[in-house]
């Protein structure tokens, strides 16, 4: 809902709403710390503080602003600032008196709160939110057209498996990592040094494959290849650590394990470069929702299955690795379903065009050029530009002077087929056209 609602409305008033609630546990520590508050107040800041995400609206805003060769690669940089806060919180926290730890924590929060409130502009056009809201109208109806809104994640083929390897991904780290303490002093007697440096690993290894491998792979491989490397990181993580014989095995499972972060940008890369920018806000938080539902039954499944394998009444055999190796039967299947994946851009974009035209014949679904548009084309299918081709070409013929003129005082015609082009129509909020033959044919007998 969110989601939907920043696509309507605007990303920044959210990230401000965001920003806010997440200073609200760190409020009740404060409270606690200095008056005796009940941490009981603690419980509902925080479900409050992880129902409103900034990171969904990050995404968004991101994708709002880059074009789609560059999404993935950053997406990855707000998500190696969560390794950053990893890496340097606990130990700054541990130098620090408990009250100034709260204190400069909240300091922190509201310097990124102010820097929103009056330095961030908004990534959204005028043009944008009102297509946005066009679509999703606000109304006593409209908790029930948020369907609408967890529909997108079905949209197509490419969608079903993108959500399905997002949501086994989240089912699986979120509960192995809630485990994975408990495991390694059981196995392997992890102290708290130990823990100390599990931590330090995965924080440096993260910061450096969300900050350089990542950027280094998008330039060899494409996003739906990037997913599969990450998923088999994750993979050979999670069967290491079934078999880990010592402390330093452990240790580089975990540093292995970290690849397996470039699975998420991919995916929200994916699938972000195949809706329209009026759905960034709604598919990056219905991306995100999904991924927090399966997060919330990892832990379980994963705990019930430690437990029966660990307990001395349990009829099953003693193997504390047992959760590793059912993530690892999980990933497979992950791999399975992403080696399928064409994350080819335009392909989410190219389904919806064929549900709204369903007699259209074409492979390709591009955004209507400013030669399209300037010479007052609409979207249709192959057959249609058949039939209307010749028309389309006296037309063009006739308003040829007027159309040179034009394009020697703008350029459009020396941007009409370029990328760049392309992606600014695109942002603009423009519709779709079917890919038409003829169309070098028409743009040089204009001339």
């Amino acid at each position: 809902m969110i989601g939907s609602w920043s696509d309507k409305y605007g990303r920044k008033p959210f990230l401000i709403i965001a920003f806010s609630t997440a200073s609200l546990p760190l409020l009740v520590i404060l409270l606690h710390l200095q008056f005796g508050v009940s941490m009981l107040f603690y419980f509902p800041a925080q479900a409050l503080n992880g129902s409103i995400s900034s990171v969904s609206i990050c995404l968004a805003y991101v994708a709002d602003k880059l074009p789609p060769g560059h999404r993935a690669a950053c997406f990855g940089l707000i998500l190696a600032s969560f390794s950053m806060g990893i890496l340097i919180g606990p130990p700054i926290g541990g130098l620090l008196q408990p009250i100034v730890a709260s204190y400069t924590a909240m300091s922190c929060v509201g310097g990124a709160l102010l820097y929103v409130i009056f330095i961030l502009d908004e990534s959204l056009s005028e043009r944008s939110k009102a297509e946005a809201r066009e679509k999703h109208v606000d109304g006593p109806r409209s908790l029930f057209t948020q369907w609408k809104t967890i529909k997108i994640l079905l949209r197509s083929q490419l969608f079903k498996r993108l959500t399905l390897c997002i949501m086994l991904t989240g089912i699986i780290q979120e509960g192995l990592q809630d485990l994975m303490i408990q495991y390694l002093q059981l196995k392997l007697d992890f102290g708290i040094k130990d823990q100390a440096r599990l931590f330090i690993i995965f924080g440096v290894c993260g910061l450096i494959v969300q900050t350089l491998l990542l950027r280094v792979l998008l330039s060899w491989f494409n996003e739906s290849r990037v997913l599969v490397i990450g998923l088999c990181a994750s993979l050979i993580n999670e069967v290491a650590l079934a078999l880990a014989p010592t402390k330093a095995w452990a240790f580089a499972a975990i540093g292995i394990g970290s690849v397996g972060s470039v699975a998420f940008p991919a995916i929200s890369s994916i699938k972000a470069n195949n809706v329209r920018d009026s759905e960034q806000g709604t598919i990056q938080g219905a991306l995100y929702g999904a991924r927090a539902l399966a997060q919330g039954t990892g832990p379980i499944i994963f705990a019930a299955i430690f437990a029966a394998f660990t307990r001395e009444e349990s009829p099953f055999p003693k193997f504390a690795g047992a959760p590793f190796v059912f993530g690892a039967v999980l990933m497979l299947v992950a791999i399975g379903i992403a080696s399928t994946i064409d994350g080819t851009s335009g392909q989410g974009l190219l389904h919806e065009h064929r549900q709204q035209n369903p007699h259209t014949e074409d492979e390709t679904v591009t955004p209507m050029s400013d030669f399209d548009e300037e010479a007052g084309l609409t979207p249709g299918s192959s057959e249609d530009a058949e039939v209307t081709q010749e028309n389309e070409r006296s037309s063009l013929l006739a308003r040829k002077p007027s159309l040179q003129s034009r394009g020697r005082n703008s350029g459009a015609f020396s941007r009409a087929h370029s990328t760049q082009s392309d992606f600014a129509r695109q942002k603009s909020g423009s519709p779709l056209r079917s890919a038409r033959t003829g169309s070098a044919a028409l743009a040089s007998d204009i001339a």
